[in-house]
């Protein structure tokens, strides 16, 4: 164990193994060498108040891992949990309002031995929407400050840590107003981005460079699913000249009858994102309406390539000095892309280690033969 992740270990106990949005399967996960689950929490109060059903059930269900020896990273609320009901977090009474939330949850879960992640991908529109950037830190920042009064003793930090739009930089602020005791990070090299396994350390070895604090790998993982576009992006602008479009330039300048054509989820994050947001999210759009990924393949995006893709990252990380942990997207493939609503959508359909129906596929038995 390096000194850098003694004071992180403490509290977590040692590098922490986990995966995103389990499914109950106690037996299974733990024959996978997984220690901790990572989920989002509902928001915990009624409209009237009153503490929530949903919450007294998550709360529960939090409790029954622990008691089958299975930890927990627990997800605050999104800025749109909050807004829905009303509470404006671009106010300070509305930031306030997030502390007190934030601390009312992380009372609640002192004793279960959680880590806590302050909401997430705040520089991601979709996550974020309608909140702008310095907004969105301001959001991050009360909630991380609610956290720690809630529990001063939990392992804290979130995953808000990207060179996109200078949030590296912004990352020294939120680090100055806090106390977190780990910056995570998500990084999905080979599939939404370019780069083997090596640029997984790459990574993390700038990340500690820039900050020096502990890192955990918050989200990482590779789909199953979906062929590469051309390196000419070539679909894309199939794409776009069969709506009528020349280009994104054309659609830039109209915009609004592109965002007609778009189907139900993707118009939602069109016309509720902050305005400085709407190009850049129409180009993170076309992924999902072209069914491709473009990025550089390095394994094919089969189950043998994701696999394979596990088989050569995990030694790596597990070796990092700086690397505290890390928490594999996901569990189970799912029905729908998440962020889109299509059946064949490979963006957020396949990450799974499990099939739909619950079958192993080759990456559980490669994740279990190296973390067990």
């Amino acid at each position: 164990m390096s000194d850098i992740l003694k004071p992180l270990y403490s509290k977590t106990g040692g590098f922490m193994k986990g995966i995103c949005h389990p499914a109950g399967e106690y037996d299974l996960l733990r024959a996978a060498g997984l220690g901790w689950v990572r989920r989002d929490v509902p928001y915990p109060f009624n409209a009237d108040g009153s503490i929530s059903g949903d919450h007294q059930a998550f709360l529960e269900s939090t409790r029954e891992y622990a008691r089958q020896g299975l930890r927990s990273v627990v997800i605050s609320p999104y800025p749109r949990a909050f807004i829905s009901r009303g509470i404006d977090v671009r106010t300070e009474e509305g930031l306030e309002k997030v502390r007190e939330v934030c601390e009312f949850l992380a009372s609640e879960y002192r004793g279960l031995g959680v880590c806590w992640q302050a909401t997430n991908e705040m520089f991601v529109v979709h996550f974020r929407a309608p909140l702008t950037i310095p907004e969105s830190m301001e959001f991050l920042i009360a909630s991380l400050q609610g956290l720690r009064r809630g529990d001063p003793d939990c392992a804290l930090g979130h995953n808000t840590v990207s060179t996109s739009e200078g949030w590296d930089d912004l990352c020294r602020e939120i680090d100055a107003r806090t106390d977190c005791d780990y910056l995570g990070f998500d990084l999905y090299n080979g599939t939404w981005s370019d780069g083997g396994t090596d640029t997984y350390i790459e990574r993390i070895n700038e990340l500690y460079r820039f900050h020096g604090r502990p890192l955990i790998l918050m989200e990482f993982g590779f789909a199953s699913l979906g062929g590469n576009a051309s390196p000419d992006r070539r679909e894309a602008m199939d794409y776009l000249r069969g709506l009528g479009f020349d280009g994104m330039e054309d659609v830039t300048a109209r915009t609004d009858e592109f965002i007609a054509t778009l189907p139900p989820p993707l118009r939602h994050t069109a016309e509720t994102c902050a305005k400085d947001d709407l190009i850049p999210a129409i180009y993170g759009m076309i992924p999902h309406l072209t069914k491709l990924w473009y990025s550089k393949m390095v394994f094919p995006h089969t189950e043998k390539g994701q696999a394979e893709f596990y088989a050569e990252l995990l030694p790596k990380l597990m070796a990092s000095p700086y690397l505290g942990g890390a928490v594999a997207y996901c569990w189970r493939d799912s029905h729908r892309c998440f962020t889109c609503g299509a059946s064949d959508c490979p963006c957020e359909t396949a990450w799974g280690i499990t099939r739909t129906d619950g079958s192993l596929k080759p990456a559980y038995h490669t994740i279990s033969g190296i973390f067990a």
